[in-house]
């Protein structure tokens, strides 16, 4: 807002007509309108850290001096230095002591500048260019605007309830009379229409802002005041209840929780935004933690369960599987998932061992029969489905362990299998480039997907289940359409074999990795246009990963950092050092705000995504810790 500030108050200072305002540097610091509220500095951006807090008392002074200097640049030319200096001082003199603002230009708009001619600065001198009464008047309506937009906020007080605080638009109205009045007076009409289309844009721009209320969900406190866009989605909320300068709540005893914010009864999350939910200018939502748990597998043939939120976990795991299997040398956990209730983990090891743990007591349930070289929980958790190192694809029952059917009739070994988000159907790849759609209950055959030349190495469904993607070692990525299994576009720039694919959370971008040609791509999946690169450390990018808002992409490569970057442009936000070795996997917890990461160093540690500061370190594993994922602790029974 300074900055539209300092534009207008070179318009009115300017003689003749006014150039177009450049950028000051501030811009980066005070923009509050990225959405992703994300935004940082350059240098702190390329040096791996990152603040993403309100700016400070001392910063607005900074970007309010910068904004005055590149406004100041508009009448350099006409006015000497002398009058500049006194120009200025008797505008910041009038916003002192003005009390009443529109009195004043109401006053000013009918009477001569009396001041002005009292300090030897008339309308008809050297440095005036449009009149006596249309400068008072514009000095006035500059001191207004200086009153309205350049003031500290004021932090709302809550008796028996949020307290709702209009939007300022009556007041630009009023101002919008001001400029008015001062046309109406002689002013330049040209230079005073210039001003009222950018009085426009402001109004426009405020209106489209709306402050919510956040309230502590357990003792009804206030806990912070977020301003917000309606286009926005909880993930500002999160953001924001994570700058210091904005909450009152201390969040560090809490910071390994899940945040989420309750609005009526309705919980708001990434597919839904605040004016969709409801959410006006001066609502309250609820803020709810949930305890989180993560989970990491290592090639010492164990899997972890690590509960965080609290203090007195103190780094070390609540539950350990396979430690028998492991000492007995069975082999390495080649994958480990938890089903969506928290009552069950699925381990898959190598030599073909699937094996199902009561997550509470860590006792074995059930073995899975048949070789299994995969898995993954229905989203009921009540089956499996995998590969089974034979040419048929698998489904388990999670109770007993039995296999209750089987998915076989493509020519190829099924190397990538999945469900459906809402489990009734199963999609299975093979090695041989064929790919086929199931009904997961009867196991009947719905489509063969050709087109993959070569084997499919990932599958993933979009969020609403329309669309399924696959990627492929022939170098492309492809969607289909469900169920009809119509290939819809095909992805093709990657150099060589494609690791893995997955969908943005709204289904309009599409994110590959090769862990061969070293890069990560975002694709329009409307046109298949490659719509942004990313090179990854050392040429080799073991794992590629869309945050929960779908505005960041975060990067494990062939180094000891981890990096996030903006699906948008690129840029690299946050780099996370502190590893000893590669990272391998990486994952965002269910809010978006910690990141996890696993690596060949034999450990996992926890990050915050807003400020890349490290918040703990998971030691335990006695080899490289090949994955990691987030649940949240969750009650009832599946």
């Amino acid at each position: 807002m300074a900055q539209a500030v300092g534009m207008l108050i070179g318009i009115f200072t300017s003689r003749g007509e006014a150039p177009e305002p450049q950028p000051c540097k501030g811009d980066e610091l005070v923009s509050d309108d990225s959405g992703d509220g994300c935004t940082g500095s350059t240098s702190s951006r390329n040096t791996g850290t990152y603040n993403d807090t309100e700016p400070s008392d001392n910063s607005d002074k900074d970007v309010a001096v910068d904004s005055d200097v590149s406004s100041t640049r508009f009448f350099k030319d006409s006015l000497d230095a002398s009058k500049q200096k006194q120009l200025e001082q008797e505008s910041y003199e009038e916003i002192r002591q003005s009390q009443d603002i529109s009195k004043s230009i109401g006053k000013e708009a009918c009477t001569p500048d009396s001041s002005a001619e009292a300090n030897g600065n008339s309308g008809g001198s050297e440095g005036g260019s449009y009149g006596t009464s249309s400068h008072s008047q514009a000095r006035s309506t500059m001191g207004m605007l200086l009153g309205l937009f350049s003031s500290q906020p004021v932090q709302p007080v809550f008796d028996e309830g949020p307290e709702k605080t209009p939007p300022p638009s009556p007041q630009l109205q009023e101002l919008r009379q001001a400029v008015e009045r001062a046309e109406a007076a002689g002013g330049n009409s040209e230079l005073l229409e210039h001003v009222r289309a950018k009085l426009e844009e402001l109004e426009q721009e405020l209106e489209r802002d709306v402050k919510v209320h956040v309230m502590n969900g357990v003792s009804g406190e206030w806990a912070a005041t977020v301003r917000a866009r309606p286009g926005d989605t909880a993930s500002r909320l999160r953001e924001a209840m994570l700058c210091d300068s904005l909450s009152d709540v201390d969040l560090a005893e809490d910071s390994l929780s899940s945040i989420n914010f309750v609005f009526g009864t309705q919980m708001l999350d990434e597919s839904t935004t605040l004016a969709e939910a409801g959410v006006r200018d001066g609502d309250s939502v609820s803020l709810v933690r949930s305890p989180l748990r993560c989970l990491t597998a290592s090639f010492d043939g164990t899997v972890r369960l690590w509960e965080l939120n609290g203090k007195e976990s103190n780094g070390l795991p609540c539950a350990c599987f396979r430690e028998e299997a492991a000492l007995a040398g069975l082999g390495p956990v080649l994958s480990a998932s938890v089903s969506p209730g928290g009552q069950k983990l699925l381990t898959v090891a190598a030599g073909g061992e699937g094996q199902l743990w009561n997550v509470h007591t860590g006792a074995p349930v059930a073995a899975l029969d048949g070789p299994a070289a995969s898995g993954q929980f229905s989203p009921g958790g009540n089956r499996v489905l995998g590969s089974s190192n034979e040419d048929a694809a698998r489904i388990w029952c999670t109770a007993t362990g039995k296999c209750l059917r089987a998915l076989d009739g493509q020519g190829g070994e099924v190397q990538a299998t999945r469900f459906s988000p809402d489990g009734s159907l199963a999609f299975t790849g093979s090695n041989d480039g064929a790919a086929a759609v199931w009904e997961s209950r009867t196991g009947k055959l719905i489509a063969n997907l050709e087109g993959h030349s070569d084997s499919i190495k990932s599958v993933e469904f979009a969020n609403d289940g329309m669309m399924v993607a696959t990627a492929s070692a022939d170098c492309t990525a492809r969607v289909w359409a469900l169920p009809s299994g119509k290939c819809l576009q095909i992805f093709q720039g990657h150099a060589k074999t494609i690791s893995s694919v997955s969908f943005s959370p709204d289904g309009s971008r599409l994110l590959t990795a090769s862990a061969y040609d070293g890069t990560a791509r975002i694709w329009d999946v409307v046109s298949a246009t490659c719509t942004l690169i990313i090179p990854g450390d050392g040429k080799v990018v073991n794992d590629a990963v869309f945050s929960p808002c779908g505005q960041k992409v975060l990067l494990a490569s062939a180094s000891e950092s981890l990096r996030l970057f903006d699906a948008e442009t690129g840029e690299c936000i946050l780099t996370m050092f502190g590893h000893e070795d590669w990272v391998r996997a990486a994952a965002f917890s269910p809010d978006g705000t910690i990141i996890a990461s696993a690596s060949y160093d034999g450990s996992a540690r926890l990050w915050s995504s807003v400020t890349g500061q490290c918040l703990r370190t998971l030691d335990g594993h006695d080899g490289a810790v090949i994955s990691v994922s987030f649940l949240e602790s969750q009650a009832g029974k599946e």
